[in-house]
């Protein structure tokens, strides 16, 4: 794995993946994606390991999709990003270890995509949450869905506006906020008492949850963004968001 995007260490049964882009606010690129998905695949094929930790570098959690590789892209560029984004984030919904969400900044879009498809999310009360691809006329839905009910992830999703760290924790979307001076010990005492458990029991516990979801069509759900992500990549409002962020103006949208 690259170092310089993905730091991994591991201390007692814990292993910690840092995303670490701190100057690019850890925005996700392929190469990122590719060096993420390898750090769980190393968690997870160790055997000491029973907990992951998942966060950022620097004061903000994940930016979500660098838009300036997003520019550049070609479309086979884009969807083969896509094809990563979400292999990544369902391999951390999926694998048998639990995964705790260490928000230590802002987790906008793809940002808070991964930190919905960790098991526990606990948050320092300066981080926002927010599904921002709205505003680049894109579309956006994922877990959050089955822990904020359908009205609230439709003002996340259709809003693209702010969730305080507080908001986030009242609807569901998370499960803990604490002061950033506590994050580290909130973080370390929670993966420390889920190191604690048996591993089996943890194990089919987190499949039998994830099952419920795949009954709600979780599965489906990912298929259906993959799909319509290349739909929307070729729409004249697609453009118009990305000419608009290279000129440094606000996008004007025509339906089209």
């Amino acid at each position: 794995m690259s170092e310089s995007l993905v730091l991994y260490t591991t201390d007692k049964k814990i292993a910690t993946i840092t995303l670490n882009r701190p100057e690019k606010r850890n925005a996700t690129n392929p190469e990122l994606y590719t060096a993420l998905n390898a750090a769980i695949v190393q968690a997870l094929s160790d055997n000491n390991v029973r907990v992951i930790v998942l966060t950022g570098n620097g004061p903000v959690f994940c930016a979500g999709q660098d838009l300036t590789f997003t520019l550049e892209a070609t479309r086979q560029e884009f969807k083969e990003y896509m094809k990563v984004n979400l292999d990544t984030r369902e391999l951390l919904r999926t694998m048998d270890k639990p995964v705790i969400a260490k928000i230590n900044g802002d987790a906008l879009g793809g940002g808070c995509y991964l930190a919905t498809a960790c098991d526990i999310i606990i948050a320092a009360s300066h981080a926002r949450f927010a599904m921002r691809e709205i505003l680049i006329g894109m579309h956006s839905g994922g877990a959050h869905l089955f822990t904020v009910g359908r009205a609230r992830a439709m003002e996340i999703n259709m809003t693209g506006r702010f969730i305080s760290a507080f908001e986030a924790e009242k609807w569901g979307l998370i499960n803990t906020v604490v002061e950033e001076p506590e994050l580290e010990t909130a973080v370390d005492d929670m993966a420390t008492l889920l190191a604690s458990k048996p591993p089996l029991g943890l194990m089919y516990t987190k499949r039998a949850t994830n099952l419920l979801l795949e009954t709600a069509g979780f599965d489906s759900l990912y298929k259906y963004i993959d799909e319509t992500y290349d739909l929307l990549e070729n729409t004249e409002d697609r453009y118009e968001a990305k000419l608009a962020f290279a000129e440094k103006r606000l996008p004007v949208f025509k339906g089209k």
